[in-house]
């Protein structure tokens, strides 16, 4: 069949408008194959296949074995009934030996230490570790960081393990797709995707409260596990939920980590600062009288006695402007400003009494467990 030149020039140009589309998505499609950082944060709907084996080496499941004395009849629900260590009325008010499936963990070296909660270890008489390859292994407590609820782990006997890499939680973003793999309910390795929701969310657990919030779905048993950035670094251990929200999971902070790595080494808590204060934020109010940002400072309520905030002369109505450098932007941040601290540091605050700025030195106290 024969056309006119000018429809045959159309014809011809489709066809190379064509080719040209399937030679750019050949070659985009080539891009996301090559398991780069850049190929997977580009994607809209990243491919984690090869990340996700590359990453769960690293992850483990975590039962304890504790004694309990059992004093609750409760039934548990259906879908744990055949769950090791439930309880009958026959066993009610007797001291017996419970175990658990309760949580995860990852590897921070290569000698077998493993990053969980603490409140996954709490109470254990015996803790028990399923590495990737089936195998399972006991552990033993090296540090522990309440206040932060965290602990540091180690397999015995010490295996050569894969380890995580730690990656920096300053540097994320909200809207940053993250990786969350760890044992929900018992069920085993499991993975789930999401983004970064929200971050330094506050949910009244302790002075440290730096929560990463996430839609990546996390439930009972995710406690301890990592929370993966796309370029397979941790960036958070999953830690809390809130029971009546749905795509709400919260992890701390990686950056919280280097303290308990590098602390105690004998089963101690890692210490932590403390002031012994009591504060309350200035409102915007108070700080528009005083000339202030709304987001600065913070006033002492009370000042305990015998405490490092009274040896250094703090008094009630003080407004704490700055504290080791750093402007203070409100009690919260002054708490974990302080809790970072080491016992026995010094400590340079700029504070406002009455009309006048000074100095104060304060000595570093160890905070109380």
């Amino acid at each position: 069949m024969n056309w006119p030149k000018s429809q045959s020039l159309k014809i011809i140009g489709i066809f190379a408008a064509a080719f040209f589309l399937l030679a750019t998505a050949s070659n985009g499609f080539a891009a996301d194959q090559d398991g780069s950082k850049n190929a997977r944060l580009r994607s809209g709907c990243p491919d984690l296949i090869d990340l996700i084996k590359e990453l769960t080496p690293v992850v483990v499941n975590i039962s304890i074995e504790r004694h309990i004395l059992q004093n609750s009849s409760a039934e548990p629900p259906p879908l744990f009934r055949s769950r090791p260590g439930y309880f009958d009325e026959r066993s009610k008010g007797k001291d017996r030996l419970q175990s658990d499936s309760v949580g995860s963990g990852f590897f921070c070296d290569t000698a077998g230490s493993i990053i969980t909660n603490a409140h996954v270890v709490e109470g254990a008489s015996k803790i028990l570790v399923t590495l990737s390859s089936g195998k399972v292994v006991t552990a033993k407590i090296i540090s522990i960081h309440p206040k932060v609820d965290l602990a540091l782990l180690k397999i015995a006997p010490p295996y050569q393990v894969q380890k995580a890499r730690i990656g920096d939680s300053s540097s994320i973003q909200v809207g940053e797709w993250v990786l969350a793999v760890g044992n929900p309910f018992g069920l085993g390795r499991t993975v789930t995707v999401g983004i970064v929701s929200g971050k330094g969310r506050f949910l009244g657990l302790g002075p440290d409260d730096n929560f990463i919030q996430t839609d990546a779905s996390i439930n009972p048993g995710n406690s301890g596990g990592p929370l993966f950035n796309m370029a397979g670094e941790v960036i958070g251990v999953n830690t809390a939920i809130i029971a009546a929200g749905k795509g709400i999971g919260f992890s701390i902070p990686s950056n919280y980590l280097t303290e308990l790595i590098n602390g105690p080494k004998n089963g101690e808590a890692s210490l932590r600062g403390w002031l012994g204060i009591y504060v309350e934020d200035i409102t915007p109010q108070q700080a528009s009288k005083l000339g202030l940002d709304p987001q600065r400072g913070t006033f002492v309520d009370e000042v305990l006695g015998a405490t490092p905030a009274s040896n250094a002369g703090l008094k009630k109505g003080d407004l704490i402007l700055d504290a080791d450098g750093v402007a203070v932007r409100n009690g919260r941040h002054l708490s974990r400003i302080i809790s970072g601290a080491r016992p026995g540091d010094l400590l340079k605050m700029t504070v406002l009494r009455g009309s006048r700025t000074s100095t104060v030195d304060v000595i570093i106290g160890r905070s109380p467990e």
